[in-house]
């Protein structure tokens, strides 16, 4: 049964700007939808780790577990009570998609 404190309590999203590619297990994360190899945005909500394109696409890395996360990130840039808010602040929303930031 859920405990209705946490029923209640808000979900808070830590968000992490990462430029560079991502390696976690020596293999480069790809997006599955544009190709990109850099230039992402990593989110943990609840104790799960997401990564998200400019192109709009979001998935869960199965190789960027929690430790991982908390090992390499663990200051996160900001932290959001919305998902949808913290997408369009930080421009990973789609608008950029295919924009490389030198």
């Amino acid at each position: 049964m859920t405990n209705p404190a946490e029923a209640h309590r808000p979900s808070v999203i830590r968000v992490v700007e990462h430029p560079d590619e991502l390696n976690p297990r020596g293999i480069t994360i790809t997006c599955p939808s544009c190709g990109a190899r850099r230039d992402w945005l990593l989110l943990e909500t609840r104790g799960r780790t997401f990564v998200r394109c400019r192109c709009a696409h979001e998935w869960k890395e199965a190789d960027l577990d929690l430790d991982y996360f908390n090992a390499n990130f663990c200051y996160p840039d900001r932290t959001w009570p919305d998902s949808r808010d913290a997408m369009i602040a930080m421009g990973f929303d789609g608008l950029l998609a295919g924009a490389v930031w030198s």
